[in-house]
């Protein structure tokens, strides 16, 4: 008997998902691997392999030479993809990159205690966002569940840059 191959992201969730969703889960995508992805279950589990839930604090297969830069790089996915789609807002609302913002995306790891993630502007002293997680706490079950963390953080940084302009 032929084992099931089980892939935790598929193409039917990314179908589902509203356009600004899937740019979320395309931008993680991008980020990950460095190219855009094809809309395959294969394709989507694969690139995205480091966003799923694991009983560690990134999936065995995942880690690295350094578990800490394994750790950093699946925070990375996140919040780089909320900074790049937070740009792409601010510029279609006429605020220009260095003038209103300048994003500097700052994570403290941990495999033992939380990572910190901060988005800060490098010619302000301005905070975007402060968040922290263990990271054995992160981990999408669905590209639903991605795109919305991803859209979160977005949605704090662009209110942000919002009120202070």
């Amino acid at each position: 008997m032929k084992p099931q191959c089980e892939y935790p992201f598929t193409a039917r969730q990314f179908e589902a998902l509203a356009e600004e969703g899937r740019r979320a889960v395309q931008a993680v995508a991008q980020y990950l691997t460095g190219s855009a992805i094809e809309r395959s279950d294969q394709a989507l589990s694969d690139a995205l392999n480091l966003m799923k839930p694991s009983e560690g604090c990134v999936p065995s297969e995942e880690v690295g030479d350094d578990l800490l830069t394994s750790v950093r790089r699946k925070f990375a996915a996140v919040y780089q993809a909320a900074i790049e789609l937070a740009e792409a807002e601010l510029r279609k609302r006429g605020l220009e990159r260095r003038r209103h913002f300048n994003f500097c995306l700052v994570i403290e790891p941990s495999y033992e205690d939380a990572t910190h993630v901060v988005i800060v502007d490098y010619d302000k002293p301005i905070c975007y966002l402060h968040e922290w997680n263990k990271a054995w706490h992160v981990g999408f079950s669905s590209l639903a569940a991605l795109a919305k963390a991803v859209l979160s953080a977005k949605t704090i940084v662009v209110r942000r840059v919002k009120d202070l302009t």
